[in-house]
């Protein structure tokens, strides 16, 4: 199965002290209007840098991480965001998927865990709904022998659009700091719930890591 992965790079946000990273809300599944007023001025200089499309479309996502070295923000492993899990098993369905998203995201102090992406055509195996498709595309991709794509971290506070089609991965954490996660997504199932986040995790290659 063949994909063109790829992202474009919009204009690039203000710059945000660590405390005002700490301190920013963070939200679940809303809109626009919601954004702006629930959240802090992190995602109102989103909301102000991206199209009118995504900011009069959007779902909107943030989370605020605090993060040390080898801490992931997100489970790690290549994978595409949204595509329709409505398969009978409730993997991502790339038969007859119910609709295509489309995506902006940034991050602020990035450069402690930057998003990977995959940017080319990539070929992965036939998905087998009866397996974790991503954990079968991540193996593949690792260890099949042959480069495939260019791989290129999403630089700081840079919005970058992609779609379902664009392969991604979180890193680990490189360093300790605050950083913050926004997307907005267009074209999607989602209807908005306007909800602030109350709780986020980390990701721990190595269970016993110490505190």
């Amino acid at each position: 199965m063949k994909f063109q992965s790829q992202f474009s790079n919009g204009p690039e946000m203000a710059d945000f002290s660590q405390a005002e990273v700490k301190n920013e809300p963070m939200l679940f599944n809303c809109d626009a209007r919601a954004a702006a007023e629930l959240g802090g001025p992190i995602t109102r200089e989103f909301l102000r840098l991206l199209t009118p499309e995504f900011r009069e479309r959007g779902v909107f996502d943030t989370r605020t991480h605090m993060l040390m070295p080898g801490w992931y923000p997100c489970i790690p492993g290549w994978h595409h965001d949204d595509v329709p899990r409505t398969t009978r098993t409730g993997q991502p369905n790339y038969t007859n998927p119910d609709y295509f998203s489309k995506h902006c995201m940034a991050l602020v102090n990035g450069d402690i865990c930057p998003t990977e992406f995959l940017i080319g055509e990539v070929e992965v195996p036939e998905p087998d709904v009866e397996s974790t498709i991503y954990k079968d595309w991540d193996e593949y991709l690792n260890g099949c022998g042959k480069e495939q794509g260019k791989r290129l971290q999403a630089p700081n506070r840079q919005l970058i659009y992609f779609d379902a089609h664009t392969f991604h991965r979180g890193t680990s954490a490189v360093a300790n700091g605050w950083r913050w996660f926004g997307r907005v997504s267009i074209d999607t199932g989602r209807k908005p719930t306007n909800e602030v986040r109350r709780q986020v995790q980390v990701y721990m290659g190595v269970v016993n890591a110490g505190w």
